[in-house]
């Protein structure tokens, strides 16, 4: 059996010892035939939960940047990746619905200029299998992503009817999906936009308030000829325009993400030359390991190697 199942935070800077931290140690660096079969068993039960699951075009950082938790599953993909997280809970009421898909609507909301499609479906055993998924054997409580996720600007756009308030954050999710539509074909098929908010939205057998709000959504552009509101077009020209701005506005993340990701790596790897336990991380030679700073820090030995030659050339420690 290979052993792959090795769990590592996916992003942080851990205590520089030669084990785990408290936190990740249960599963250890050495893993038994007992070690397995108990990851295993783990696995099978984080299957039974529900979840949130979704695929997101970026770097598969994106998520750190609104510090979220660490995701139960964290997988990329050739476009993209795929993160979710296990979710401990009973939805099946009327309150216990609309606070779940506000959670989602927030997600959409929050990763909505990234890029972002809620997955209707649990990972699959396989899934949490594969040597290329990072697992943390974790179940989440739902008001655990309530305060990390983004909520909308303060001021109202608009407000036809009660089902489309401010605070309604599912309507303004299918809401943006709708205008998403509109710069892209000039208009709204009304049943493209109830199928993709019913796949995006956990709802009752008659789906009655996601069609509600579907139906004002796409009310209120038809009666305005599926037209933006000036402040929209002032901003888009035209679709050409809307998709270099977009596209624009996605490299420019991108940047900043991966500047955020090369600083915690510096720092990650300052921390382990700089800590109690510095010394652990030589040779006998005093030259650093960078192997076991790569295990420390969860990076590679390369990068070790050329943040370390970048930390002296700036002599930063």
């Amino acid at each position: 059996m290979e052993k792959h199942w090795i769990v590592l935070p996916i992003f942080g800077t851990m205590r520089a010892k030669k084990k785990l931290s408290p936190k990740f140690g249960d599963w250890g660096l050495s893993l038994g035939v007992n070690s397995m079969n108990n990851i295993i068993s783990k696995n099978t039960e984080l299957i039974k939960h529900f979840w949130l699951y979704f695929w997101i075009s970026g770097a598969g950082e994106e998520w750190i940047e609104y510090n979220l938790p660490i995701p139960t599953i964290h997988k990329h993909i050739n476009n993209g990746y795929f993160v979710g997280w296990a979710i401990d809970g009973y939805f099946g009421t009327k309150k216990g619905q609309e606070f779940l898909n506000d959670i989602i609507a927030r997600f959409l909301l929050t990763f909505h200029d990234t890029g972002i499609k809620r997955l209707p479906f649990k990972p699959s055993k396989k899934d949490l299998d594969e040597q290329t998924a990072r697992i943390y054997t974790k179940v989440y409580k739902l008001r655990e992503f309530s305060k990390q996720l983004d909520s909308l600007p303060t001021k109202k756009l608009y407000t036809p009817t009660r089902a489309d308030s401010f605070e309604d954050f599912t309507f303004w999710a299918i809401k943006l999906y709708a205008e998403d539509q509109i710069r892209a074909t000039g208009f709204i098929v009304y049943d493209s936009l109830e199928s993709w908010a019913s796949m995006q939205f956990l709802e009752n057998k008659e789906r009655s308030t996601i069609r509600a709000k579907c139906r004002s959504v796409w009310n209120w552009y038809n009666d305005r000829d599926f037209e933006l509101s000036n402040s929209q077009e002032k901003k888009y020209n035209n679709l050409e325009h809307y998709l270099e701005e977009t596209m624009a506005s996605r490299a420019e993340n991108m940047k900043r993400v991966s500047r955020n990701k090369a600083e915690r790596n510096k720092r990650a790897v300052i921390n382990v030359m700089t800590g109690l336990y510095a010394d652990d991380y030589k040779k006998k030679n005093a030259n650093w390991h960078f192997g076991k700073i790569g295990e420390a820090t969860n990076l590679s030995a390369k990068t070790v190697a050329k943040i370390i030659k970048e930390i002296e050339a700036e002599q930063s420690i």
